[in-house]
């Protein structure tokens, strides 16, 4: 942080000073007080360093680039008060200050002053859309005001710029979970007896795997509002977890009479018929879905796993090769692929796949399971059935 802030300064000063009259007593005087500056910042002597930057001051008193500097020794102190006395500064004189507007607002941040926080995070986005920093900052004055939604529209467009950002990503899904979270207890205290809040509930106990009672509550929700969109497919879901497809067929056609665009419902209708082995309604229904939704994974999987069992391996390999390509860690897909591998004869392609099935898996069972969030749905799209080690030859 020392390292970075010394740049920073040294880039900074240097245009001022070229700017100061030439070669005489008071330009020799103001170089060697910014020397010395940079040496206290060197060993970390930030009081030195204000202290010579404040005798430069003496000399030119309206340069803004001492000021920035200034600023940013005080921010870094945790001057908080005497930093944005010293952004100011550079903002009376350079309004479009980069650096000073991002400081500036972060140093509103640390002392409360949210909504004075607000103008120069976001001139700082306007100035540089990239960085992610004053995003961060923004959203954090807007959930403090109690503007989530508004904080939530800041993180999204930060995560448009830096998808991989893990800070924005965990910031927004803080932000989602404060969204669901205050909706979910307003929608307690004005609708306790509503389709929607018994749907809620159930979205609860299905998350804590508790099916019995996330049932209990669906079948409420659907006896309630039994033509609002949504229901039927969360009772039929959880019944398909459950194993009961004979009550989880009738709630997804009953959807489907709703809301006939629920892919999801039109996969795992398919789904049903594939371990019916009904394979031409299971088909009809893949083919669908993924009209719908082309990129569904588990419907290209699914549908591969029909062309497999009814002997047409060259027809399942273009389908889990798209699976593999939406996701190169789903082990499945290749444990699938060896088998149609093996039907086609083709040996070594077949002992290639066991390989990285092999491999996948175990990464997989590596990996931790990320905690579950009250409130939210359980994994909503599982494999059909566990995977087995592939066959060999």
């Amino acid at each position: 942080m020392r390292r970075a802030l010394f740049f920073l300064i040294f880039f900074v000063f240097i245009p001022a000073v070229a700017c100061l009259a030439a070669q005489d007593t008071t330009e020799t005087q103001a170089q060697q007080h910014f020397q010395a500056a940079q040496a206290a910042e060197k060993k970390g002597d930030y009081d030195q360093a204000i202290a010579e930057y404040q005798e430069i001051l003496k000399l030119y008193p309206h340069l803004p680039e001492v000021y920035n500097n200034l600023g940013l020794v005080y921010y870094v102190q945790g001057k908080n008060v005497d930093a944005i006395a010293a952004f100011q500064q550079v903002l009376a004189v350079k309004p479009d200050a980069l650096g000073a507007n991002l400081f500036l607002g972060m140093a509103y941040l640390r002392t409360n002053q949210y909504e004075k926080s607000l103008a120069p995070l976001q001139k700082a986005i306007d100035l540089n859309p990239k960085d992610t920093r004053p995003y961060l900052n923004l959203a954090v004055s807007y959930s403090e005001l109690g503007r989530d939604g508004e904080a939530a529209q800041v993180l999204e467009k930060a995560a448009e710029y830096s998808p991989e950002d893990a800070e924005v990503q965990y910031q927004l899904g803080r932000i989602y979970t404060k969204l669901m979270t205050n909706s979910y207890r307003k929608m307690a205290t004005l609708g306790p007896d509503s389709a929607r809040y018994h749907q809620v509930m159930g979205n609860s106990f299905e998350a804590r795997r508790d099916m019995p009672h996330a049932i209990q509550e669906y079948e409420k929700a659907v006896a309630i509002g039994p033509s609002i969109p949504g229901v039927h497919y969360s009772l039929g879901s959880a019944y398909w977890k459950e194993n009961e497809l004979d009550r989880a067929e009738h709630e997804f056609k009953e959807e489907l009479k709703l809301s006939p665009e629920n892919y999801l419902a039109t996969w795992k209708l398919g789904n049903i018929y594939l371990m019916r082995q009904q394979f031409d309604e299971a088909l009809t229904y893949f083919q669908k879905a993924l009209q719908q939704k082309p990129d569904l994974g588990q419907a290209h999987r699914d549908l591969a796993k029909l062309y497999l069992r009814v002997h047409k391996p060259d027809l399942a390999v273009s389908q889990l090769k798209i699976v593999a390509e939406l996701d190169p860690t789903e082990a499945s897909a290749h444990y699938l692929l060896a088998q149609a591998y093996r039907d086609l004869g083709r040996a070594s392609d077949q002992k290639a796949e066991v390989a990285l099935f092999e491999k996948l898996k175990k990464d997989e069972e590596e990996r931790a399971k990320p905690p579950e969030l009250l409130g939210t749905s359980a994994a909503d799209e599982p494999n059909e059935e566990k995977t087995e080690t592939p066959p060999k030859r």
